[in-house]
């Protein structure tokens, strides 16, 4: 069960955000960057362990001001409801803070409670020194600190997965990358495979390039089994779908809905799912 809630960190989904805040004329006007995303966006997911709908995951973005300087927040947010939360409660809120410009990472913090187990890390990125600072809080004894090197183009799971939304990916092509989780550094390999029709209660068939991401994260991703991954290869480049193979069952995520800004097609009325 650890495993199945683990593996969705990886994706990235949220909680609400406020998109453009309104500024003060004491204020510095909002970053003008070209963005694979408009910030404000809502994605919505349904978790199914089999065929049971056992959560919802919801992923996104607004502006916060820190230090007089505007940088783009990420959310994501992973709830249980009423069915699992009676055996596993599940509540993990994960959030990062990220330059606009280059979608780099400048704080990073991981709020888990699953069960029993509790978790709270916080990650402070200083390109300057490529550096990072790694703080886990602990509640009996003194708290884990540790500082280690990082990459230009290091980044944590979450900014990792809102900077491939700028990339074209191609079929049966393989990608390589770097991400941190905890205090490590990780390769992580992505191989496209074909492009599929997803089925969406709410947006009928949508064309999706399946992927297979591989990699072993301590925490962030499942370590055994399979997960694969669908995203729509125009405009956002949303993840429609996510297929995990665990040792209890097969979980899937469903895109329910996209919200917030925009005047692409998913602000359209959704299509039937009628054949």
């Amino acid at each position: 069960m650890k495993r199945f809630w683990l593996g969705l960190l990886a994706v990235g989904l949220l909680l609400p955000g406020a998109g453009e805040p309104p500024v003060a004329e004491d204020q510095p006007p909002l970053p003008e960057v070209d963005l694979p995303f408009p910030v404000g966006e809502t994605l919505r997911y349904t978790i199914y362990w089999g065929w049971i709908a056992v959560g919802e995951s919801v992923a996104t973005t607004d502006w916060v001001l820190e230090d007089e300087e505007w940088l783009l927040r990420i959310q994501f947010r992973t709830k249980s409801n009423g069915i699992l939360s009676a055996i596993y409660p599940v509540d993990d809120l994960v959030q990062t803070w990220v330059d606009p410009d280059t979608l780099r990472p400048m704080v990073f913090r991981m709020q888990l409670s699953q069960g029993d187990r509790v978790k709270d890390e916080t990650t402070h990125f200083d390109w300057d020194t490529l550096e990072a600072r790694y703080v886990r809080v602990r509640e009996d004894r003194d708290d884990e600190v540790k500082t280690y090197d990082i990459r230009p183009d290091t980044r944590d799971i979450v900014s990792f997965m809102y900077f491939m939304r700028k990339t074209a990916f191609e079929n049966k092509t393989t990608y390589e990358y770097e991400v941190m989780s905890d205090e490590k550094l990780y390769d992580l390999t992505v191989k496209t495979q074909k492009e599929e029709s997803v089925k969406l209660d709410t947006y009928g068939k949508v064309p999706s390039l399946r992927m297979v991401p591989t990699a072993e994260f301590d925490g962030a991703i499942i370590r055994r089994g399979e997960m694969r991954i669908w995203i729509t290869t125009e405009g956002r480049q949303l993840m429609t779908k996510l297929w995990v193979d665990t040792p209890f069952a097969n979980v899937r995520l469903l895109l329910k809905s996209v919200e917030g800004p925009g005047e692409d097609s998913w602000q359209e009325e959704p299509r039937s799912t009628a054949p």
